[in-house]
């Protein structure tokens, strides 16, 4: 530890020395008297002095000199005035001049611990500096806008960030840099928080630009320790995310007024395919009623010929009839307008029926029909009409991808975990993965469909399983390209 001594009596910088060695401290003295030898040991190649003794009063130089001149130096060496007769009146200047004690040269037993308690002082005195140095270059660098202002919003302290965003200076009031539809809100939320009423203030806000913009912030604001005199304020710049926000609603609103009008227009179109359908199918059955006076051989003189133009027209007139009464089932699922006339159903005799009317179409495939139906399969409640319609959907599918040089169809039906399940299966082309999940769509035909130029609406299975979901069911595929497909649906036994 190195100490110099301005003292001008050599045998009392020895007492001192003495003193300090006596308390187990072995300090490098070095002693002066003059105010050039003073200035001289502070200049010294070795380094500055840990403590100074200073005799108050010196012939040539005093311990209130020593003291100016170390501030005007700004040198933070701790000062411990000593004398041999000092009075309130001077221990109170020299501590008023930055002495961090004094004592009597008649008491020097305290000289030891009054060097420990200035070294330490001087070391918090060093940790605090650093921290200050630390807070600064966070608060001057930090990538938010920070300023510190007494309890009146006056500022004390303003960063780069904050005074890039919006030109506050030490000069200025915080308020000034909010917009005035902010402005009195934060006025009013900081004063609750300089009353104790609040312990954070948090708000998201909009600051003026010094060229007259505006920047949106997220604000917040805090008091600076207990009993604090000062609020510390950070702004983020939020600008372009409340930019993004903004784009974002506007978007997402446009996108609601589309999908407004496309709901409109996809009403129109069913209420428009209900009207033509409906429209269409009284002519179509007048048409085919008389098709079928002209076919019956008892009232008619038909040739072959005529009668096999008849037949033409019965056919095609019985697939529009099929076609629009899918449309119309179709609009009605869409509207929610299907209604269902529940009852007992008994799902052997429904596939019964199903198959007798597919029978025809079975025969002229060169297929084989196989019934594998449970003939003890519970009743089940439901539209009997509606669901015989998707037994007989599965199965013409199953006929019309079937392969056409011969194949089997198989209908199997059981009781399973409280259900009747009834899967349709058949020995086709089958269907392609990336189909698969588009199956059920409206209007979806699969590519083999078209290229094969096999007749249907493609509404087939998404009538199919809007009524099956109607009766509380499911209703799935499980196909192999190649190899056939099976569609199944299951029913909750009452």
């Amino acid at each position: 530890m190195k100490i110099l001594l301005l003292e001008d009596n050599p045998d009392d910088a020895e007492l001192l020395t003495f003193e300090l060695r006596r308390t187990g401290l072995a300090p490098d003295f070095q002693r002066v008297e003059g105010r050039e030898d003073f200035r001289a040991a502070l200049d010294a190649a070795g380094g500055l002095p840990d403590v100074i003794l200073a005799d108050y009063s010196l012939p040539q130089f005093n311990a209130l000199e020593a003291l100016e001149l170390l501030r005007a130096g700004g040198y933070e060496i701790p000062v411990i005035v000593v004398s041999g007769a000092l009075g309130e009146e001077a221990c109170v200047e020299a501590l008023r001049h930055g002495a961090v004690d004094y004592l009597l040269k008649d008491r020097l037993g305290r000289l030891g611990p009054a060097i420990e308690h200035a070294l330490s002082q001087r070391r918090l005195l060093a940790d605090r500096r650093r921290a200050e140095l630390t807070f600064r270059a966070a608060f001057d660098h930090a990538p938010v806008g920070m300023a510190v202002t007494d309890l009146a919003g006056r500022v004390l302290q303003v960063n780069q960030e904050l005074s890039r965003m919006t030109g506050l200076t030490r000069a200025g009031s915080l308020l000034d840099m909010i917009c005035d539809d902010d402005r009195a809100l934060v006025a009013e939320r900081l004063e609750r928080l300089v009353a104790g009423e609040t312990g954070k203030v948090t708000k998201e806000l909009r600051l003026c630009r010094p060229d007259g913009g505006m920047v949106w912030g997220q604000y917040s604001a805090s008091l600076i320790g207990g009993g604090a005199s000062s609020v510390v304020h950070q702004f983020a710049d939020v600008t372009d995310r409340r930019r993004a926000e903004e784009a974002l609603q506007r978007q997402a609103e446009k996108l609601a007024r589309t999908n407004s009008e496309l709901q409109e227009l996809d009403r129109l179109k069913s209420e428009f395919v209900a009207t033509v359908s409906h429209e269409l199918r009284t002519p179509l059955t007048s048409i085919r009623g008389y098709t079928e006076i002209l076919a019956d051989s008892d009232t008619t003189g038909l040739g072959p010929t005529e009668r096999r133009i008849v037949g033409i027209i019965d056919r095609n007139g019985r697939r529009l009839l099929d076609l629009i009464e899918d449309l119309l089932t179709f609009s009605r699922i869409e509207s929610g307008t299907l209604t269902l006339a529940p009852g007992p159903v008994r799902i052997r005799q429904l596939v019964d029926a199903a198959c007798e009317a597919i029978r025809p179409a079975i025969e002229a495939a060169g297929l084989h029909l196989t019934l594998d139906v449970d003939d003890h399969i519970p009743v089940v409640r439901g539209d009997g009409e509606q669901l015989e319609r998707v037994v007989l959907n599965l199965l013409d599918n199953a006929v019309k991808f079937s392969d056409p040089n011969g194949g089997t169809v198989t209908v199997t039906g059981r009781e399973r975990d409280g259900e009747v399940v009834l899967w349709v299966r058949d020995t086709g082309v089958g269907i392609p993965d990336n189909e698969q999940g588009m199956i059920f769509n409206r209007f979806f035909r699969a590519a083999d469909a078209q290229k094969r130029a096999v007749k249907g609406s493609g509404l087939g299975l998404a009538i199919s399983k809007a009524i099956v979901e109607a009766h509380g069911g499911w209703i799935a595929l499980e196909s192999i390209e190649g190899s056939g497909t099976t569609v199944g649906f299951g029913l909750p036994m009452p």
